[in-house]
């Protein structure tokens, strides 16, 4: 059943319900079961691609930059104008604006826009040594999540280098400690929390970056698997995701919209007077929770495969691994 009639089934049936209120409590309810537990379909799998090191003169970017202190505008020298203009007239991706810029070895600064020209406008403030004629290095070590209802993350690999990514030993408090020039680089083994895409005009505003770290100055890919919490319903046409049915959210957004309703009894109304929408919102959740149990049974072994390992023979008692029995020895049958 899609959004729009979702939405005109619940102002039918409960009076002086609003459209843009039931559209409100439908989400509500969707919400809540998002995170009522882990579902099947908040499992997802996507990848960065590491650019590397852009326009590359051995271990630093072509040309030179002129930057001013207390300003956001960095200028580029005729080399390096020219390699920015030929890398933005190529439509290559990623776009500049993802990228960040440095002066070897001081902090990055992220690129937030480019004049067509010679200019790059950073996201605050040049604090670095400045002037004419300066090295740098342009290259992305931050890569935002791809939903902006990201969760979490459960494995990250280095499909090149067949290796883990470990994506929760390190914060960037330790990478004050442990790098905090940044001057560890190639092959990262380590991602890290950075900050939420804040860019100006960035696709992926409002997500949330993470560093790679040792920086990536190699192009390689990198597969992740992740947990969302799923979309809300915007669109006339939207519908749930499978497993959960329609009747499910309606079921919940039926308690909230009689609660709603029992809230709106006032000193003018007399108790008792018109519906129970008490009685009813406790009927409702009564349902709700019937039908809640029979969807999240149906959709837990799919979970549970993600996370557990099949032992064959499991059903039999007999895993084919040695284990110590009760007296501390070693035992490799039955």
């Amino acid at each position: 059943m899609p959004f729009q009639n979702m939405s005109f089934g619940l102002t039918g049936q409960i009076p002086g319900l609003e459209f843009p209120l039931a559209k409100s409590f439908i989400n509500e309810a969707l919400g809540y079961i998002y995170d009522f537990q882990i579902w099947s379909f908040q499992f997802k799998e996507d990848g960065w691609f590491t650019p590397g090191l852009q326009f590359a003169s051995g271990n630093q970017s072509s040309g030179t930059i002129t930057a001013t202190r207390f300003t956001d505008q960095i200028v580029g020298d005729a080399t390096a104008a020219a390699a920015w203009l030929a890398y933005f007239n190529a439509g290559t991706l990623p776009v500049l604006t993802q990228f960040q810029i440095r002066s070897p070895y001081y902090s990055l600064y992220n690129i937030v826009a480019y004049d067509g020209v010679n200019t790059f406008t950073v996201d605050r403030p040049w604090m670095e040594p400045d002037g004419a004629g300066l090295t740098y290095m342009v290259y992305q070590a931050y890569f935002p999540v791809p939903v902006a209802d990201f969760k979490r993350f459960l494995a990250i690999r280095d499909t090149t280098n067949a290796a883990p990514i470990n994506y929760s030993k390190y914060s960037q408090r330790d990478l004050i400690v442990l790098d905090p020039q940044r001057t560890v680089f190639n092959q990262p083994a380590y991602c890290i929390p950075y900050e939420t895409d804040a860019r100006v005009g960035s696709p992926t505003l409002g997500n949330m970056l993470y560093e790679l770290w040792g920086h990536p100055l190699s192009q390689l890919p990198y597969t992740f698997n992740y947990l969302r919490r799923g979309t809300l319903l915007t669109n006339p046409t939207d519908t749930v995701p499978y497993p959960l049915t329609e009747e499910l959210v309606m079921w919940r957004a039926k308690e909230v919209a009689y609660q709603w309703k029992e809230a709106q009894k006032g000193d003018g109304i007399a108790r008792g007077a018109g519906a129970d929408w008490r009685f009813l919102s406790e009927r409702a959740e009564k349902e709700y929770m019937k039908a809640l149990k029979i969807i999240s049974d149906r959709d837990r072994d799919m979970v549970m495969a993600y996370f557990s390992r099949l032992y064959p023979g499991a059903e039999t008692g007999f895993w084919g691994e040695p284990f110590a029995n009760i007296q501390g020895n070693l035992n490799v049958g039955r």
